[in-house]
C-alpha cells in the first residue's frame, strides 16, 4: 500500500510538472509568402502560415521559423534564442529599404542561427544583420547572401562577455563594409569564417576594429575586389589566422594589421593584384611561408615567418 501511495504521488507531480512547462517552448512556427495564404493573423502553422518572420516571432516562446515557400518575408528584430532557415530550396528574401534588415536586440546568452536568407539593402539601409546589443553567446549564419547595405553587411559587436560570430557558406558583397567586427572595451568577439566571399565592397571585406579582444580564422573565403583593404586588424587586441584563402585586388592593401596588439598569422593563401600585399602598419603580420604573392603594386613585407610544424 505505501508503495502505492508513493507511486500515485510521484505520478502526480510528474503530471503538475508537464503541466506547468510552457506549451511553445519548442515550437516550430511556419511561413508562407502573401501569395501563398500567409498572414500574421495565422496561428503560423503548416497549414496556416503567417506572412512574415516578425509575424511569427511575435506570437512567442519560438523556437524555430521555417519556410514553406520563398518570398519576400520583411525586416525582423531578435530578441531571444532562435532558429530562422527558409530550407534548402526556399529563399526567404529580406528587402529593405532605409531600415536594417535584421537586428539582434539580446539581454543575456544566446544561440541565434540564420539560414538560407538573402538580404538586400538596395542601396538605401544600413544594416543587413546588426548584432550590436548582443549579451554573449553564438550568431550563426550559414547559407545567406548580403548585398546592397550602405554600412556593414553584417555588424558584431558583443556588448558583454565573450561573442561568438560564425558564417559559413555566405556572399556579402556591395556593401559599405563586408563585415565589421567591433567589440568594446574588455569585450571578446571570436570569429570563424568558412568559405565565406567578401567582395565588391566600398571600404574594407572584413574589418577586425574595437577596443576589446578580436580572435578567430578566415578560411577556404575569398576577400576580393573591395575598395581599400581586403582584411584589416586594428582593434587593440586581435589574433586572427587568414588560412586557403584568396585575397586579391583590394586598391588598398590584401591584409593589413593597424594596431600594436594585432597579430595576424597568414597560410596557404594566395595575395595577388592588391595595392600593397601584405601592410603590417603595427603590429606582427606573420607568414607560415606557403603563401603565394604577386601581382600587386607592391608585395611588401611580412614582420617574420615561421616554420610549417
Amino acid at each position: 500500500m505505501r508503495k502505492l501511495i508513493l507511486l500515485c504521488a510521484s505520478l502526480c507531480s510528474m503530471a503538475l510538472l508537464f503541466a506547468a512547462s510552457p506549451v511553445r517552448a519548442q515550437s516550430v512556427l511556419w511561413v508562407a509568402s502573401n501569395g501563398s495564404d500567409g498572414s500574421d493573423a495565422n496561428a503560423c502553422s503548416q497549414i496556416s502560415p503567417c506572412a512574415t518572420f516578425q509575424g511569427a516571432i511575435n506570437k512567442g516562446g519560438v523556437a524555430q521559423v521555417r519556410c514553406l515557400t520563398s518570398g519576400n518575408y520583411g525586416a525582423f528584430t531578435i530578441t531571444a534564442s532562435i532558429t530562422i532557415d527558409c530550407g534548402t530550396g526556399n529563399i526567404g528574401t529580406v528587402s529593405v529599404s532605409g531600415n536594417d534588415a535584421i537586428t539582434i536586440n539580446t539581454a543575456s546568452a544566446v544561440t541565434i542561427v540564420l539560414r538560407h536568407l538573402s538580404l538586400n539593402g538596395n542601396n538605401s539601409a544600413s544594416i543587413g544583420i546588426r548584432a550590436a546589443t548582443f549579451a554573449s553567446g553564438t550568431l550563426v549564419i550559414e547559407d545567406c547572401t548580403i548585398q546592397a547595405f550602405n554600412s556593414d553587411g553584417i555588424l558584431f559587436e558583443p556588448s558583454e562577455g565573450r561573442g561568438l560570430l560564425q558564417v559559413s557558406d555566405s556572399r556579402i558583397f556591395n556593401n559599405g563594409f563586408g563585415i565589421f567586427i567591433d567589440p568594446p572595451t574588455s569585450q571578446i568577439a571570436s570569429v570563424t569564417l568558412n568559405r565565406v566571399e567578401l567582395t565588391g565592397n566600398t571600404f574594407i571585406g572584413l574589418a577586425l576594429t574595437g577596443s576589446g579582444v578580436v580572435a578567430g580564422t578566415i578560411r577556404d573565403s575569398v576577400v576580393a575586389g573591395n575598395a581599400q583593404t581586403g582584411v584589416l586588424a586594428q582593434s587593440t587586441q586581435v589574433f586572427f589566422t587568414v588560412e586557403e584563402s584568396s585575397i586579391v585586388a583590394n586598391l588598398t592593401a590584401g591584409i593589413q594589421t593597424n594596431s600594436a596588439g594585432a597579430v595576424v598569422n597568414v597560410g596557404a593563401s594566395t595575395i595577388g593584384g592588391n595595392g600593397t600585399g601584405v601592410k603590417p602598419t603595427l603590429g606582427s603580420l606573420i607568414s607560415f611561408g606557403n603563401n603565394q604573392m604577386s601581382a600587386n603594386g607592391t608585395n611588401g613585407n611580412f614582420t617574420s615567418t615561421t616554420a610549417l610544424r
